[in-house]
């Protein structure tokens, strides 16, 4: 079976330059069986992702249960802080290593797969303990967190290696386009109908899109391990874990371009401040209901991501990712203003800011993290990316301090700080050098 679908995967058709020698028509074949199994790996993560949706599930879970802003602002934050969190340890292990392929696949298969008993053990609760559906149904979004955390710098890693620079961009636009199509023909309405007063009763509603969740997100590690790595080795001077610490300093201290990206990318996760309280907002204060609030960013998010893909990938392939990432930035800085017109225009206001939000989301990768790709040295990424993923931990805790401005002021002043959060964050990332210039 296996023989069949890497065979398969060689003789589909994918655009490139006329290849004109032996050695040319190799590499054209190992770039697209990479970009095609990269591809289905990206666009079922994709989908299952827009499904469990970090910002929003968790915090309407929970807020359904408790109702405690701060609890909220936990439940939001939480996949982001856990999935920074292994990542700068993990780094010196990857860097060391010939083959990158087996960090990616070995954390990544029990955390995609636990879902699927996540939503059965939710199913048998039922809706009696709400402490032990809360641990239940975060403990999954814990578990893909700590291995995606993982698993994503051996993978930024094998992006560099395993495709080219000009593949890579398309990989970006067209995975994230065909993601935001399969978005909103199949994820928007299911998660409607189960939401919805027609689906199931709660928690079962939430269980079954779990399932659901781990299903795809099996598949697409299934479509992943079809990747030939490319040639990646160690550098002869990879630092050890005694060594790692002054390297990390001497790389701090002698790489002023990779400092600026660092204080750039702190401030940009700064303004997710706001973040888990824009679906709590929808349907408090904007008078939405859940499954139509969920759904709508489920909706608006994918559709906006689909042209935004599409638009990053030629800005990407034309400018370079420091003017995505500039992009990405001021989508984030007007999102918190977008949602404080919702006082006044109502649920367009909080519409405007889902689409606003997805901007930036969408940006991110082709922005942020493939800034990363192209300016680290080679054998140095994993360090790099670790590095870059770690730095903004304690930003992305920062959600904490909005449950205690919300519970002790209101959600306007919240959006308030966050909008001046994102101004300072636009002034860093004007700053920031762009790769193979700095």
């Amino acid at each position: 079976m296996t023989d069949t679908i890497e065979k398969a995967l060689d003789s589909l058709p994918l655009v490139a330059p006329a290849a004109t020698t032996d050695v040319e028509v190799n590499r054209e074949r190992f770039y697209r069986r990479n970009f095609l199994a990269l591809a289905g790996d990206y666009i079922l993560f994709g989908v299952a992702f827009a499904i469990l949706s970090p910002r929003v599930l968790p915090p309407n879970f929970v807020d359904q249960l408790t109702g405690d802003p701060v609890l909220v602002g936990l439940a939001g934050l939480l996949f982001s802080v856990v999935w920074m969190m292994p990542q700068l340890l993990f780094a010196p292990y990857v860097n060391r290593a010939a083959r990158k392929k087996p960090y990616i696949t070995i954390p990544a298969f029990p955390a995609r797969v636990i879902f699927i008993p996540v939503g059965l053990l939710m199913i048998a609760i039922g809706p009696g303990s709400a402490g032990l559906l809360i641990l239940v149904f975060l403990s999954g979004y814990v578990a893909l967190a700590v291995g995606d955390g993982c698993s994503v710098i051996p993978w930024m890693d094998i992006l560099g290696s395993s495709l080219n620079n000009r593949l890579r961009g398309r990989l970006f636009a067209w995975s994230q386009a065909a993601t935001g199509v399969l978005v909103t023909l199949i994820a928007v309405p299911l998660v409607r109908h189960v939401l919805g007063p027609e689906g199931p009763t709660f928690p079962n509603n939430y269980a079954l899109l779990m399932i659901v969740v781990g299903a795809l997100l099996t598949l697409a590690l299934a479509s992943f391990v079809l990747t030939r790595e490319g040639h990646s080795p160690p550098p002869q001077d990879s630092p050890g874990l005694r060594e790692y610490g002054p390297f990390l300093a001497r790389l701090l201290r002698e790489d002023a371009g990779f400092r600026r990206y660092l204080l750039a990318r702190f401030a940009y996760d700064l303004i997710r401040i706001a973040e888990p309280f824009y679906i709590v907002y929808a349907t408090s204060v904007i008078g939405q209901e859940d499954a139509v609030a969920v759904s709508d960013e489920i909706l608006l998010a994918t559709l906006t991501g689909v042209v935004a893909a599409l638009i990053m990938g030629q800005l990407n392939a034309k400018r370079g990712p420091r003017d995505v990432v500039r992009l990405a930035t001021s989508a984030a800085l007007i999102a918190p203003l977008l949602a404080l017109s919702g006082r006044i225009v109502g649920p367009v206001g909080i519409h405007l800011t889902w689409i606003a939000l997805s901007l930036a989301g969408t940006a991110f990768v082709p922005g942020f993290l493939n800034w990363v790709v192209e300016y680290a040295p080679p054998g140095y990424r994993p360090i790099y990316s670790g590095m870059a993923n770690t730095f903004s931990i304690a930003a992305l805790l920062s959600p904490l301090i909005g449950g205690l401005i919300v519970a002790q002021f209101s959600y306007d002043v919240l959006f308030v700080v966050a909008a001046l959060i994102g101004a300072v964050a636009m002034l860093l990332v004007w700053r920031l050098p762009k790769p193979g210039a700095a």
